[in-house]
């Protein structure tokens, strides 16, 4: 029932199944013997450092999964990019310095992690009460050799990919080696079409984008003049639960904030400031008639939140009645700063949220890999419209604060209470990152201490009884807090969405919770072993 983070698995494609050596980098240009200016290895995303190259260079890649391969250049301008399946090349005319982003798939859980023994103990509520660790610890994973019966899958091999930069000889002579491809999607590659202008913000444009932080978070936001004066825009998500918060421009000046209000029905929120001869971008009044899809768009904000506004160019992919979809790459930090559009150099929306794609269906899977589908990368970028938002809520700021802190704690409280039901077995992983939550929760671990006290060196009839007792402190955490949240009309509009999830999220621990205490047939296997086999010190 563990809220994890959904993981892209892809259907293994039969003409793609290559004995794993063919994933060797070349270690050389083989026409000139030249050993490559770079090599990059990894799954996954990545973003390489910035290299230096003179004259023509190519770009030479070998990956039996989807891979998309962006080049920037030092100002972070795309320089060119490409969408491809197996191996290929990129030839790029002129020298200077450049970084690349590498996106490929994300091995699946029983590609990436070792395989786990069969009856391997697990830590949680299960592990508590088996006891039978083995010299393993609550949350930890027992070490294993990569080799063997119990080493990695080598389905992990075919998501490896292997990236080497080579530059041309002396006097830009053309490279021989492996042939340029052109890509699945019809992309067209950079030595027979050159990159089209990259997209910018002007100076008084960039100067509108600001960075917000606080106490617990960090994001971004943009200046706007609208009937009832300047305003900051940002998400909701960004301001909530982060007391102290602070907004500076890109030039450190800081901007004062009068009063906040919320979108009715949506992630978005506009903070009343005071005018200080700021620069200011300009919202679009109707995006279905501003933009189209394919259009340039770019992303500027707070990238993994480094206090430095970073450009990501990108277009729109499509256009729905709240949500703008983009494939500019967006972090952490990126949170409401502008979808900005820049044919009209206008604002189309805030950049909100990324969505991995879910492959688990056959018929998703299949349509994901054609080369016409719409959804061509594993991850999806949205940014919410601001054009048709109903209504705006003034918030009284000391009790939006109270509140978003309410729901995180109330949240937070759930995922420990999850993570000690529901812990991943040994050797595999827990994409959520909430593996050993519980340990750092003194109510549950309370309970478990208690359990153990009661339990060791008694009769089976007193671990019965310490069980049940486990149970009902488990009830407690359980029951903690509900009356509250249950009071849903209290609630801001735009929070009840989010606190009707986290009361339905709570009764489905609480259900687990009886279903465990209802099952009889397995108590017997339940009842833990003697203080003497003991290893958990936790």
């Amino acid at each position: 029932m563990q809220r994890l983070a959904l993981i892209v698995a892809f259907g293994m494609m039969a003409a793609l199944l290559r004995c794993p050596a063919q994933f060797n980098a070349p270690s050389t240009d083989p026409s000139t013997a030249t050993p490559p200016l770079q090599t990059f290895q990894g799954t996954g995303s990545s973003t390489t450092p910035t290299f230096p190259v003179q004259n023509k260079w190519e770009v030479r890649w070998i990956c039996m999964r989807s891979l998309t391969l962006t080049v920037y250049s030092a100002d972070h301008a795309v320089v060119a990019a490409v969408t491809v399946r197996g191996p290929g090349s990129l030839s790029l005319p002129t020298g200077g310095s450049y970084y690349l982003q590498i996106d490929g798939e994300t091995p699946p859980p029983e590609a990436e992690q070792p395989s786990t023994p069969q009856g391997a103990p697990v830590s949680g509520l299960i592990g508590t009460i088996n006891d039978s660790g083995q010299n393993q610890t609550d949350g930890q994973q027992p070490s294993r050799s990569p080799n063997g019966p119990n080493g990695y899958n080598n389905r992990f091999e075919f998501y490896l990919w292997h990236v080497s930069v080579f530059g041309a000889p002396s006097g830009g002579a053309a490279l021989a080696g492996v042939p340029a491809v052109v890509p699945p999607n019809g992309a067209t590659n950079a030595a027979s079409a050159p990159a089209a202008p990259t997209a910018k913000l002007t100076e008084d444009q960039a100067r509108a984008v600001v960075l917000i932080t606080g106490d617990n978070a960090e994001g971004t936001g943009f200046l706007v003049k609208t009937p009832d004066g300047p305003c900051v825009v940002t998400n909701l998500h960004v301001i909530g639960n982060n007391p102290n918060l602070k907004i500076t421009t890109n030039t450190g000046a800081p901007v004062k904030m009068l009063s906040a209000k919320g979108a009715s029905d949506r992630d978005l929120a506009m903070l009343s400031i005071q005018d200080a001869g700021y620069s200011y971008l300009e919202l679009a009044t109707d995006v279905s008639k501003t933009a189209q899809p394919g259009d340039d768009v770019i992303t500027p904000g707070n990238s993994q939140g480094g206090g430095v506004i970073l450009n990501t160019n990108g277009k729109v992919l499509g256009i729905g009645p709240d949500r703008v979809e983009f494939d500019n790459p967006i972090y952490h930090g990126n949170s409401g700063g502008p979808v900005f559009h820049a044919g009209s150099n206008k604002v189309l929306g805030v950049v909100t949220e990324a969505m991995k794609v879910d492959l688990t269906d056959s018929l998703d899977k299949t349509s994901f890999a054609s080369r016409n589908s719409a959804i061509s990368s594993s991850i999806r970028y949205f940014g919410l419209r601001l054009d048709t938002v109903p209504s705006w809520v003034p918030l009284d700021w000391n009790r939006f604060q109270s509140e978003t802190a309410f729901i995180e704690q109330f949240d937070h409280q759930s995922r420990s209470l999850d993570s000690f039901l529901n812990p991943p077995k040994s050797g595999t992983s827990d994409a959520s990152g909430d593996a050993g939550l519980y340990l750092q929760d003194t109510k549950i671990m309370s309970a478990r201490d208690s359990f153990r006290q009661e339990s060791s060196d008694t009769d089976e009839s007193q671990r019965l009884h310490a069980f049940k007792d486990l149970l009902y402190e488990l009830g407690n955490i359980a029951d903690s807090d509900m009356t509250d949240i249950q009071k849903i009309n209290t609630f801001y509009s735009f929070d009840q969405p989010r606190v009707k999830d986290e009361i339905a999220y709570r009764n489905a621990l609480k259900d687990e919770l009886d279903k465990v205490g209802d099952d009889v047939s397995h108590l017997n296997g339940l009842v833990p072993r003697t203080s003497n086999n003991n290893s958990d010190n936790n």
